[in-house]
């Protein structure tokens, strides 16, 4: 498998090569491509182009690095100062986390164990003596208050009883009071429009007895006067029977009249007596309205010393239950101190024996990931003083260290993308990124005469994917992509020149002359520089310089 990648590696290398190598003789042409044998053609000056194009470009920081795990573990115990009694694993083992690494001796712990644990039951046993005479007291103090308060509430709600009576009372006079009140107003409206009733009545009388008065005068008159045509013989018998019906008609009027003037002194009469009668009712209730006006002042007395009543019953409660409150809020005061007091004098045993029985398990000394293990330090029967007794490597997945001196230190942060080599594996590139880019250079190292030598930034890269072929120790090149550009016009570095107008390219003119096209500078490699311009064309060719000629091949990487 690694042979295959190594002759891969090679064959991608030698095409690279070609490759580079065809670039550059291929990108030196004689400017006119036709070679005639004419003055014209010797005339022209033969120099080296390079053709502009479109290329992807990446720039880069190259370092050296190492492949380590991506977790490390150095098992270690808090407990020190005793014998290891047993080491289960050996150098090589593969292990799961929560496997056991290490036994430590715990029988002094133990011993201490069980003396703290009787510590314990003893201080539970005094505490619960004093935790129950505090309830008790508490208990009882409550149980007082509540048949205190519920005999306050029993006044209370007499009380309120005796008071919501004088209120319905009370009330129940003002309503009848008010009752009288509307009742002799309506006695006295009666009484007043029966005597206008009567009043109105009277005159009519008057006139009807002058009106009967008139009539037997004028009935009087006519039986005269047919008295006195019946006795003359010269009376006609016509004018006897008109004289007779005159006098007829005359009397009956009388007796209509006389009639009519009875009717209406009958009827005056029954007015005068209903006057009468309304007047006694007004009189009756009138004394009626004093009598009852007079028990309102004894029924709002009753409703205020009712009103009194409750109030003081009330706070006759209030009084009884602060006092109650106040009693309750002392004991239990006195049960929260016991409280308090069983937790002190439990919680120093308790944290003991937490924490012996924490050290016992601590004499167990597990594996806290899965890995390999790749050292051991003791053995059965060494005494334990610290420090890793075995250390832990996860083995199924890497990560690539290194360090970045200061000068490109700036150009690089996490989560860039990182080509990483691994010759031992093969000589193509994986894919991975920056994980960790450390703030603060390394500690700097001492040269042999005693000066500090400069230190580099420390940086960490991992892999996208697993990687089956690797091994914690090879050694690795990682290339770090801080910036890249996709299809952009480009040209070597030396090709591109500067005055006091700014950058620009050579680009042979006319017969012998040269034409300067000014560009922008954009994204700059190792060889090639990003270029950019209203003039600059794909496939244009540009001069490049002869003193880099020589230097061509070596350009390429």
């Amino acid at each position: 498998m690694k042979n295959t990648q190594k002759k891969k590696g090679r064959k991608k290398f030698i095409a690279l090569a070609a490759v580079g190598v065809a670039a550059a003789v291929g990108g030196v042409a004689l400017y006119g491509s036709a070679q005639g044998n004419g003055k014209e053609d010797s005339d022209k000056k033969k120099v080296s182009t390079v053709k502009v194009e479109k290329t992807d470009l990446k720039q880069k920081v190259t370092v050296s690095g190492t492949v380590e795990s991506a977790e490390k573990s150095d098992v270690t115990s808090d407990i020190t100062g005793v014998k290891v009694k047993a080491v289960k694993v050996k150098k090589g083992d593969r292990v799961k986390k929560g496997d056991i690494i290490a036994e430590l001796d715990d029988t002094d712990l133990k011993a201490q164990l069980t003396q703290a644990e009787k510590s314990l039951e003893n201080a539970k046993a005094l505490s619960t003596i004093n935790l129950n005479a505090a309830q008790r007291g508490y208990d009882d103090t409550v149980a007082d208050k509540d048949t205190g308060s519920a005999r306050g509430s029993k006044g209370i709600d007499e009380a309120q009883g005796e008071y919501d009576k004088a209120v319905g009372d009370r009330n129940t006079a003002y309503d009848t009071y008010n009752k009288a009140v509307e009742e002799r107003t309506a006695a006295e409206n009666a009484a007043a429009e029966a005597a206008q009733s009567a009043a109105d009545a009277a005159a009519p009388v008057e006139e009807m007895k002058a009106a009967v008065k008139e009539a037997k005068k004028a009935a009087e008159t006519a039986s005269e006067e047919f008295d006195r045509l019946a006795m003359n013989e010269s009376t006609t018998p016509e004018e006897l029977d008109t004289a007779k019906k005159t006098r007829d008609d005359a009397r009956n009027a009388y007796e209509d009249a006389a009639a009519a003037l009875e009717d209406a002194q009958e009827g005056l009469r029954a007015l005068n007596d209903y006057a009468d009668l309304c007047a006694q009712q007004t009189s009756s209730a009138l004394v009626r309205e004093k009598e009852l006006y007079a028990g309102l002042s004894s029924a709002d007395r009753l409703v205020d010393q009712a009103r009194l009543a409750a109030e003081n019953a009330a706070d006759a409660k209030s009084d009884t239950d602060r006092q109650y409150e106040k009693a309750i809020a002392q004991s239990k005061d006195t049960l929260d101190t016991a409280k308090l007091n069983v937790d002190d004098s439990l919680s120093a045993p308790q944290k003991l024996i937490d924490d012996i029985n924490d050290n016992i398990e601590k004499c167990v000394v597990r594996a806290d990931c899965d890995g390999v293990v790749t050292d051991v330090s003791f053995e059965e029967g060494d005494t334990y003083t610290g420090g890793a007794i075995a250390v832990i490597q996860d083995d199924s997945s890497f990560k690539v260290t290194a360090s970045v001196d200061q000068y490109d230190i700036f150009k690089i942060a996490g989560d860039m993308p990182a080509e990483i080599t691994v010759q031992a594996i093969g000589s193509d590139a994986l894919d991975g990124k920056l994980s960790f880019v450390s703030p603060t250079p390394a500690t700097a190292a001492l040269t042999p005469d005693g000066a500090s030598s400069a230190a580099g930034y420390p940086i960490e890269a991992t892999f996208d994917g697993a990687q089956e072929d690797l091994r914690i120790g090879m050694s690795a090149k990682l290339v770090i992509i801080t910036e890249e550009r996709n299809s952009v016009f480009a040209v070597p570095d030396s090709c591109i020149l500067k005055d006091d107008k700014g950058w620009y390219v050579k680009v042979q003119g006319e017969g012998t002359e040269i034409e300067n096209i000014y560009v922008e500078k954009g994204l700059e490699t190792d060889y090639y520089t990003e270029i950019s311009g209203s003039k600059i064309t794909d496939g244009m060719e540009v001069i490049q310089p002869e003193s880099d000629d020589k230097e061509a091949g070596s350009l390429f990487y």
